[in-house]
C-alpha cells in the first residue's frame, strides 16, 4: 500500500480513509485493489467521508460481487430489535437494521418529526409572531423523534389494513450504465444488485433515460422545480450539492445555478439541489463557502440555555458577515 501510505504520511488522508482501503488490501480483493490503489486513494483525497465510502462500496461490489452479496445476506441474518424495560416503566431501544429496513423506518419517522416539527413552529408563531425562534421549541429534536415513533406506532394500530406502498426502483440508462452499476436506495444507500431483484416482484418500474452525463429533461420555462424536472434533479444530484453536506434530495430545494430572475431556464441542465441553510446562503452570500466555525443548526439536545447561546453566537457572525450589495434572488432561485 505503498500510495496509501505517502498519501497518509504527507496528511492527505486520515487514519479512517487508510483503514478502509487497508480492508481492500486483502482476501479476494488484494489484486484488483493493487491495480486501482490510486485511484481509490485519489477518491479519498478529493471526495467527502459520505462520497467517499459510496465509491469504495461500488469498487467492492465490482471487485468481488459475490462477496458484496454475501455481507449483504450476513446483514439480513443480522437484523434484530431490542425493546428493554427500563426503571419507572421507561425502555431502551436497541437493534440493528438492513439497509431497507432502515430506509423504510427513517422515511416514515422523518414524515411524522417533520408534521410535529411544522405542528410546534405554528405554534411559536403563534405565541411569539416574527420574534419566534427556535430556541422557543417546547420539544429538542430526541424528543420530538421519540414522539414521532410513538406516533408511528398509533398509527399502525388505529389505520385500518390497506394496500402496501410499493417500492420503487428507479433503472438509469445511459451514461450510468457504462459506468457500471447504481445501486442506490433515495438516501444514497449503497446496496447490492440482489437485493433490489428481491423487491421487483413487488415494485414499481422507472425507467430514466439520460442524454450524456448530466442532462435528462428540459421543461423550459416553469418558476419552480417540480414534476418531472424536479424528479430529474433527485436523480441526478441525490443530495445537497453543496461540498460536504449529506442532506438527502427529499429534504433539499430546487436551486437555480443561473438566476431565474436573470433569465435562468428551470431545467436539469440549470438545476441542482441545495439544503435549506446552503440554498440560503447562497442567495445572501454568493456561491463562497460558509465559514467553517458557523454550525448551520444548535447542538442536538442542547438544553435552553445553550440554544440561545448559539443562536445568538450565529447572528452575530451572520450580520458580521453580511455582503454589501443586496441580494437579487431569493431562495430557489
Amino acid at each position: 500500500m505503498s500510495v496509501t501510505a505517502r498519501a497518509f504520511a504527507t496528511g492527505d488522508i486520515s487514519e479512517r480513509h487508510a483503514s478502509v482501503l487497508a480492508s481492500l488490501a486483502g482476501g479476494r480483493t488484494a489484486e484488483l485493489f493493487a491495480r486501482d490503489e490510486s485511484e481509490l486513494v485519489d477518491d479519498a483525497r478529493r471526495l467527502s467521508w459520505a462520497d467517499f465510502c459510496r465509491a469504495v462500496e461500488y469498487w467492492r461490489q465490482c471487485a468481488d460481487p459475490d462477496g458484496a452479496e454475501k455481507d449483504a445476506a450476513h446483514d439480513e441474518a443480522l437484523r434484530r430489535v431490542h425493546l428493554s424495560p427500563g426503571l419507572r416503566g421507561t425502555g431502551h431501544l436497541d437493534g440493528l437494521l438492513t439497509p431497507l429496513g432502515r430506509a423504510t423506518v427513517a422515511s416514515a419517522l422523518s414524515r411524522i418529526e417533520q408534521e410535529l416539527f411544522d405542528a410546534d413552529w405554528a405554534a411559536v408563531r403563534a405565541e411569539h409572531g416574527d420574534a419566534a425562534t427556535t430556541c422557543h421549541l417546547t420539544r429538542t429534536p430526541a424528543q420530538r423523534r421519540h414522539d414521532a415513533l410513538v406516533e408511528m406506532a398509533r398509527r399502525a394500530v388505529t389505520t385500518p389494513a390497506g394496500k402496501r406502498p410499493q417500492p420503487l426502483v428507479s433503472v438509469l440508462v445511459g451514461y450510468e450504465t457504462f459506468r457500471g452499476r447504481v445501486c442506490e436506495l433515495a438516501d444514497r444507500t449503497v446496496i447490492t444488485p440482489g437485493t433490489v431483484a428481491s423487491l421487483l416482484d413487488e415494485a414499481l418500474i422507472e425507467r430514466v433515460v439520460f442524454d450524456g452525463p448530466s442532462r435528462v429533461v428540459d421543461l423550459g420555462r416553469a418558476r419552480r422545480f417540480t414534476g418531472a424536472v424536479r424528479r430529474a434533479l433527485d436523480v441526478l444530484e441525490r443530495g445537497c450539492t453543496h461540498a460536504g453536506c449529506d442532506m438527502p434530495a427529499e429534504r433539499c430545494q430546487g436551486d437555480h445555478i443561473q438566476p431565474w430572475s436573470r433569465g435562468g431556464d428551470t431545467n436539469s441542465e440549470n438545476g441542482q439541489l441545495r439544503c435549506a441553510y446552503h440554498n440560503r446562503w447562497r442567495w445572501e452570500h454568493g456561491d463562497g463557502d460558509p465559514p467553517a466555525t458557523t454550525p448551520h443548526r444548535p447542538p442536538p439536545d442542547a438544553d435552553l440555555e445553550r440554544r440561545k447561546a448559539w443562536l445568538e453566537a450565529w447572528r452575530a457572525r451572520l450580520r458580521a458577515s453580511v455582503p454589501s450589495e443586496p441580494a437579487v434572488d431569493g431562495p430557489g432561485g
